[in-house]
């Protein structure tokens, strides 16, 4: 079985399905094409994080995503922290998310929503393809400048996931910067400072307390080895994996909240093209990327919902962990 179910409603939403015998996901095109909901079948779970206070409703471009982020996954860009850039306010999270898209079924197994920029000129493509036996959800990107002169960007993609007692964070990376945040036992006051790395993993960010520690903190981790993360409980037999190209997504942002911010528990940990998450900065420190006039940047994102076992060495074709 592998459908797509075009023309629902979640809430006053239109909403599209993709199902198959292990997988269903359900999009909103009208919510900037979020991803809200990434079901496993298997265990019977919602692998995403769903604010406990934060209902969908129809957002205001240009204003703090804070106030209408209620989990799920996000496409952000061209920047991730609100900036100023070529005299223009570059809002929080980017352009796209508060944005509708618009959808079309490409083929049995797949949709592609697309949307134009407002403020910087270009168009993104996400094409979405759930085949019949598969274990993971492919997205397949493109982003083409539309407009006359070259542009700077930062792009990030931005998944929600629940983080409890037994939950691990999983990425092949060798030094983490400290962006923001509360100080950890385990930090060094130069990382703390965000004058210098620290070592990646930090036990207090990849395996956080079971306990509530009241804290927060938005790190940027670099060096990385290989193209994937994961989020994994391997208790409670449920793991997220996202496969990427490491040459684009040469960065993982994580902001984890554990209590210290508005009353939740969660991580996004998100591959980004560079850091930190304000494209103005980015641009000063030689981490964003350039996008001439008609030119176009593609790559392909999986998906993943696996069963953790053991430690995590990332991910075969099929999606399997290795």
């Amino acid at each position: 079985m592998g459908t797509v179910t075009l023309g629902g409603k979640f809430q006053e939403f239109d909403v599209v399905i993709l199902e198959n015998e292990f997988l269903r996901v359900a999009v909103l095109p009208q919510i900037g094409a979020k991803i809200n909901e990434f079901f496993d079948k298997r265990i019977k779970k919602d692998l995403l994080f769903h604010h406990p206070r934060v209902e969908v409703r129809h957002p205001t471009f240009g204003l703090n995503v804070d106030n209408w982020w209620s989990g799920g996954i996000d496409d952000a860009f061209p920047t991730g922290h609100p900036c100023l850039v070529e005299g223009e306010e570059l809002p929080f999270l980017g352009e796209v998310w508060s944005l509708p898209w618009q959808v079309t079924q490409s083929s049995p197994h797949s949709i592609t929503l697309t949307r134009f920029g407002i403020i910087t000129p270009f168009k993104l493509e996400r094409t979405m393809r759930l085949l019949p036996d598969s274990q993971y959800l492919e997205l397949e990107y493109s982003i083409t400048n539309v407009g006359y002169v070259a542009f700077d960007y930062l792009w990030g993609f931005h998944p929600a996931l629940p983080i409890g007692e037994n939950t691990k964070i999983s990425v092949p990376a060798k030094l983490a910067w400290h962006g923001d945040g509360i100080k950890q036992n385990d930090f060094s006051e130069d990382f703390y400072s965000g004058g210098k790395p620290q070592n990646w993993p930090i036990r207090s960010i990849s395996q956080p307390p079971g306990k509530t520690a009241i804290t927060w903190n938005h790190l940027y981790l670099s060096d990385l080895s290989d193209g994937w993360l994961a989020v994994s409980d391997e208790k409670s037999d449920w793991g997220f994996g996202v496969q990427f190209e490491q040459e684009l997504f040469s960065h993982v942002h994580i902001w984890i909240v554990d209590g210290g911010w508005r009353g939740i528990r969660t991580a996004v940990v998100e591959p980004w093209t560079g850091r930190p998450a304000r494209l103005d900065q980015a641009i000063e420190q030689g981490f964003s990327r350039k996008l001439e006039p008609g030119h176009n940047v593609q790559t392909a994102i999986k998906l993943i919902a696996f069963k953790p076992h053991g430690e995590i060495q990332g991910f075969d074709e099929k999606g399997n962990q290795k």
